[in-house]
């Protein structure tokens, strides 16, 4: 009866050991569809970039592309974007990341509406990046490294959400070492703040 109860006791151990070794690994987030629009046009927004090799910060557009700004928010408060490493660096062209699943083509479950670029494509800027189609914007965004007006690297409309902080040497920095990196480059985290209501202009605070 004990070698029995033994046997037993064992044979749960083992279905045990097996059902956790079975378990498969969390994958990034997947959202079911575009998250409500909470931004204000009219506010400032900016976010800040730690990476594994540095800070860049960026001032967002979202009277421009309210659409884009409001979705790379919404990923950002979620964390979505922490670890994520750049998957494409082409010097004086662009640096690709966004993608959580690492493939360079995956997005958070959702895509949406391509909003037309009002800005040239010029170093600094920061674009989503899409496949060309109507409504194929998602999480997968690119630093801009130099003039794409014109180039094989810009066959469509890209849309140009935001642009490195203005007069700020850190940042400059930090893009080019992404640029130069001989190594993955990795997302540590990203954090966003949003100004006050302008006053006297565009994105002046009283």
């Amino acid at each position: 009866m004990r070698r029995a109860i033994a046997v037993s006791l064992a044979a749960l151990a083992l279905v045990a050991a097996v059902a956790c070794g079975e378990a498969e690994p969390e994958g990034p987030p997947v959202y079911d569809a575009y998250p409500p629009m909470t931004i204000d046009p009219l506010r400032s927004y900016s976010v800040i970039f730690t990476t594994s090799v540095g800070r860049i910060s960026f001032v967002l557009y979202p009277e421009e592309a309210p659409l884009a700004v409001n979705s790379f928010l919404f990923l950002a408060n979620e964390g979505y974007f922490d670890g994520v490493a750049f998957h494409r660096v082409v010097p004086g062209v662009l640096a690709e990341t966004g993608d959580a699943t690492g493939t360079g083509t995956g997005n958070p479950g959702y895509t949406f509406e391509v909003e037309p670029p009002q800005r040239p494509y010029e170093r600094g800027g920061i674009a989503l990046a899409n496949d060309g189609r109507p409504n194929s914007n998602g999480s997968r965004f690119f630093f801009i490294l130099g003039d794409l007006a014109g180039s094989a690297e810009a066959p469509h409309e890209y849309t140009v959400f935001g642009h490195l902080k203005p007069n700020h040497a850190p940042s400059v920095t930090t893009l080019e070492k992404i640029e130069a990196a001989q190594e993955e480059v990795t997302i540590l985290s990203l954090k966003a703040t949003e100004g006050c209501l302008p006053s006297g202009g565009p994105y002046q605070c009283s």
